[in-house]
């Protein structure tokens, strides 16, 4: 039994939101104010509480307009039911998936459907209006928008509830309503929060790992325990009576001397009791109010919690908070048939490797609780992980990873809402070998791609290493009132000319807007396709070109082709292509990298060629001589009064520009056309 897919509407960012659950861990990445935090909280409200509740706040922005037009409608004194359709509710529904199961369990509740073929259930719950609320909703409200929606902040807490019921999935007609009990016996949940409270080292300092101790206490003490469980906390029982014992007599011993200080005001009288005191020890709140878990030390001194580091405080905590919701689960009659666990931000103070190792140990965590206490019998948990961490993500399968994208609601847009992409099904046409290079890839340079807001795919290392100071100088030449690529989080990735053409697939699915800068690496199609200068060549030998432009239909275009290719030329939805152009009409186009520099700064290289090809030539011989890292370095660090290439400039100013690419491609292209006919 678990929990295939949930689809949320009207909550938040999660305007309209399908999200598919792996049998295991589903890891949720995406940029910061994706929507990742919002999918946690809503579970949180919907079974945290005995009755969900939401504000109007919780809606999503692009549907409070719907909110004035049912006011309308209302005043208007259009039908009930076209009112109550028009009126926005926050639904979430789960479709849980029981093939194979016998023992459905609290399940059964649920499903409603005839058809033996049919191993699904679907369960809505629906956070709108209550029956005949409508007048009490818009009662005495005006025409004047901000009073109407300050009003309705107050108005849909307290008119609006939250309805469960079970839908045939066969026959949406077909419904039952039940109880949020009838919720939590069928689904079990559990939360470990971004924010552990492990950072406060100081004298007020919170016994985080105590709290948890005393809940596993708890689980063990119930009735639904296990034996060994149950003895166990009789054993901590019997310690603590012994320590009460042991105090009332000391204490009370002592107390003896203070009564006659009570004789002077003639208490107690002749028949009146001495005072005694009973000391009543409760062992879960030792554990977390006046226990302190500490680490072994030296000499018999135990050090506190707070001297450990956050990472490994972190990674315990996690592990015990695991423990904690394996034994409850473990313990609650009759047994839930889903137990889904929401962890968030796990990487919160954990170095890399230990970040990869969480990861991938999950399942093993899983399983090892089952062999150890629970006899082998399983437990249906389903991990779905937030993170924003590229060594998480990147050790995680493709699979297993949901990208959430924030776009505008529609074209031009403020009002912005989540979609949510399952990298299983957007790669689905990608070849499995490709797949692999991409994972492998990823998971070896740490990309940090699935949370970017752009991204600049490179050749080498000369690149990589001046690619900060072109940025900067492109940011300093732009108006104040441009944005800058400075401010954006920006990944850039090292990948070759033979292998950029390899992430295309991917960059188009996470709608990445991306440069790519290559070279034009020029060969002689006359001479067995020889590397040569760009005036002497024919064609490229680079695969990311070829690539680019095989769904034009030129599968090996040629170098003229190449360079008069324009700027609409070189876009393919997000992404740009930029190689080596002349830097300025009539001048001398570089092969690679560093001729392109060097002709981009004549004098600094005393390039002193009175014609282009003698200019050519010169920067050609002169880059064989150059180590490219050093080069790369000297320019970057100690160097920086040159001008950056013309291909480069062009692709960083498309680069920070709007998404809508197309578009501005052809303006600027219009634009030029109409200066040269001019």
């Amino acid at each position: 039994m678990k929990i295939s897919q949930i689809s949320i509407k009207n909550f938040r960012l999660l305007e309209d939101v399908q999200l598919c659950l792996e049998d295991g861990a589903t890891v949720v990445v995406g940029r910061n104010n994706s929507g990742k935090t919002s999918l946690t909280e809503l579970f949180r409200r919907l079974l945290d509480e005995k009755t969900p509740r939401f504000r109007l706040a919780d809606f999503s922005l692009g549907v409070h307009e719907q909110f004035w037009h049912t006011f309308e409608a209302h005043r208007n004194n259009e039908d009930e039911a076209i009112i109550r359709e028009k009126l926005p509710a926050i639904i979430t529904t789960l479709t849980v998936d029981y093939e194979g199961d016998t023992n459905l369990g609290p399940l059964a509740e649920f499903i409603i459907d005839l058809d033996e073929q049919c191993t699904s259930a679907q369960v809505n719950i629906r956070y709108a209006l209550a029956p005949g609320k409508i007048s009490q909703l818009f009662e005495g409200l005006d025409e004047d928008r901000h009073t109407f929606f300050k009003a309705l902040k107050d108005r849909v807490p307290k008119y609006f509830e939250a309805t469960i019921e079970s839908e045939d999935p066969n026959d949406s007609t077909n419904r039952k309503e039940l109880e949020p009990s009838n919720l939590r016996a069928v689904l079990q949940f559990g939360f470990i929060n971004a924010q552990r409270a492990l950072d406060d080292a100081s004298n007020k300092e919170k016994a985080v790992l105590g709290k948890v101790f005393e809940k596993l206490f708890t689980a063990a003490a119930s009735d639904t325990a296990s034996t060994d469980d149950q003895t166990t906390a009789e054993s901590l029982k019997s310690a603590v009576t012994e320590i009460e014992s042991q105090i009332d007599a000391d204490f009370n011993a002592q107390l003896q001397n203070l009564t006659p200080t009570f004789d002077l005001f003639g208490y107690p009288g002749l028949t009146d009791p001495r005072l005694r005191t009973e000391t009543v020890l409760k062992v879960d709140q030792l554990l977390s109010n006046h226990t302190t878990v500490g680490y072994q030390g030296v000499n018999g001194m135990n050090l506190p919690e707070s001297y450990n580091g956050l990472g490994p405080r972190n990674l315990i905590f996690i592990l015990l908070k695991l423990f904690e919701f394996f034994k409850e689960f473990t313990n609650k009659q009759p047994t839930s048939g889903i137990h889904l666990i929401f962890i968030e931000e796990p990487e919160a103070h954990l170095h890399p490797q230990m970040q990869n190792v969480f990861i991938r140990k999950l399942g093993e965590i899983r399983d090892l609780f089952v062999a150890r206490y629970n006899d082998g019998n399983p437990w249906p948990v389903q991990f779905v992980v937030t993170t924003h961490s590229s060594h998480i993500a990147n050790e995680a399968s493709f699979d297993s990873m949901r990208y959430f994208l924030t776009q505008p609601r529609e074209t031009g847009s403020a009002v912005m809402k989540t979609e949510a992409k399952d990298l299983r099904t957007g790669l689905s046409d990608e070849d499995d070998a490709n797949r692999e290079f991409l994972h492998k890839y990823m998971t070896l340079t740490r990309c940090d791609l699935l949370f970017a807001d752009r991204a600049i795919l490179i050749e080498g290392a000369s690149e990589r290493l001046l690619l900060p100071e072109m940025i900067k100088k492109s940011d300093e030449g732009r108006p104040e009132n441009e944005s800058r690529l400075g401010s954006q989080y920006l990944s850039t990735m090292e990948v070759g000319g033979a292998y950029a053409h390899r992430f295309f697939n991917l960059l188009d699915f996470l709608n990445l807007r991306t440069l790519v800068i290559t070279d034009l690496d020029t060969v002689d199609g006359n001479n067995n396709r020889t590397k040569c200068k760009v005036s002497q060549g024919t064609h490229t030998s680079n695969a990311c070109i070829n690539s680019w432009y095989i769904a034009d239909g030129q599968a090996n275009p040629t170098k003229d082709d190449l360079l008069a290719k324009t700027e609409i030329d070189k876009i393919k939805a997000n992404r740009r292509l930029a190689y080596q152009i002349p830097h300025a009409d009539g001048e001398a186009c570089g092969r690679s990298f560093e001729d392109a520099f060097m002709l981009a700064n004549l004098e600094k290289f005393e390039i002193t060629g009175t014609t282009p090809d003698e200019s050519e030539t010169q920067a050609w011989e002169l880059a064989k001589t150059v180590d490219k890292t050093d080069f790369a370095i000297k320019y970057a660090i100690m160097d920086s009064g040159w001008i950056t290439p013309l291909y480069i400039e062009e692709g960083l100013r498309w680069l920070v520009g709007s998404p809508n690419v197309e578009e501005e491609a052809a303006g600027k292209n219009a634009a030029s056309d109409e200066h040269v006919e001019s």
